[in-house]
């Protein structure tokens, strides 16, 4: 992968910043539909619990947004597979964070059932590990974080591998965007939109790269540097949800657009006991995560959202398989009763699709 050549540009110029602007956004009253052969039958003729059967010729074109939200995006990653078993077929993807993994299965080609089965076999203790507080604080002076990100990203190169998916080019162009925070700069970036700016050939950069830098919670996992190739400088990048927990500015085309948001119980915030760097830093960032979910939703030119109630600390990575299950379902049931079905009777086509 050699450096892309040319002169180097401001930061403004040559990054691919987050940006929401009213006027620049199409809002949507109505769905568009396409109606496409399917590829694998199997892939939507049930779910893995048996639940919904879509008729095999069926599909609903749609750009699916997903919201980060640490730990609870385990419950995305259920509505996305109750979105596919309904017929819904996303060839557009944005994520950030826990919203960018979840994402970017998708784009490598997660059915419902092969996404369960992904999120509850993963061992969410051994991301973080188990390190005492003062650990925790030589970590935090050393590295700039409490944990490595190394073993997340081991996992997504894992999950991503079984679909033959390592690099940009191995998705579909333009399928996946996710979002980090440059922290050098103080702005938002989109992946792989910024890799040119940077110098790298988007094609052969690392999707699981990418998405590990989404997902970095600051002081959680230790910021991922990349050079900037352009530049020479070192950056660092970490979770987008500083930038856009839910990166519905990205959303500027005609279509389908559905986003997919977590939500706490009413009235069940967790009290935090603060004592400590560590206990604060933890605090700070939960708050960063969560605090906007009492706020009214951001602009986005969506066709329709998915709220998802989670009862769930989002930093809490104690998660046994049982618990793992249970969130899915939880987004599963959510999205199920919020989405329409797809079927042979009712199927509107996009007047400027061309079979």
């Amino acid at each position: 992968m050699g450096p892309t050549k040319g002169p180097a540009q401001p930061v403004g110029a040559r990054y691919a910043v987050l940006e929401c602007h009213l006027e620049h956004l199409h809002f949507h009253n109505s769905v568009s539909w396409r109606v496409l052969p399917t590829l694998s039958t199997e892939r939507h003729s049930s779910n893995s619990r048996g639940l919904i059967r879509v008729h095999a010729d069926m599909k609903r074109l749609a750009t699916g947004v997903f919201e980060g939200g640490g730990v609870r995006g385990i419950a995305i990653a259920g509505a996305a597979a109750a979105a596919i078993d309904k017929g819904y077929e996303f060839d557009r993807l944005v994520g950030t964070s826990a919203g960018a993994i979840v994402s970017s299965l998708l784009a490598a080609g997660y059915d419902s059932s092969e996404l369960r089965e992904a999120v509850v076999g993963v061992d969410w203790p051994m991301l973080v590990g188990h390190k005492s507080v003062l650990r925790k604080n030589l970590a935090m002076v050393r590295r700039l974080g409490f944990h490595s990100g190394k073993r997340l990203e081991r996992v997504l190169r894992e999950l991503l591998g079984r679909k033959g998916v390592r690099h940009f080019g191995d998705i579909p162009h333009q399928s996946l965007r996710v979002v980090a925070t440059d922290l050098n700069h103080g702005r938002g970036i989109v992946f792989p939109d910024a890799l040119p700016s940077l110098g790298y050939d988007p094609s052969g950069f690392s999707v699981a790269r990418a998405v590990l830098m989404s997902a970095s919670v600051p002081f959680v996992f230790q910021p991922v540097r990349i050079i900037d190739r352009v530049s020479g400088e070192e950056l660092l990048m970490a979770d987008g949800a500083m930038t856009a927990r839910f990166p519905a500015q990205l959303v500027t085309r005609d279509g389908s657009a559905i986003g997919f948001r977590l939500r706490f119980p009413t009235g069940s915030h967790h009290h935090k006991t603060i004592n400590g760097p560590v206990s604060l830093a933890t605090a700070v960032i939960g708050a960063g995560i969560t605090a906007r979910e009492d706020l009214p939703p951001v602009c986005g030119p969506l066709t329709q959202t998915v709220k998802i109630v989670v009862d769930q600390d989002s930093l809490d990575f104690d998660v046994a398989p049982a618990r793992a299950l249970e969130l899915f379902d939880v987004g599963y049931t959510a999205a199920s009763r919020q989405l329409e079905s797809v079927t042979a009777d009712f199927a509107p086509v996009d007047k400027d699709f061309v079979p």
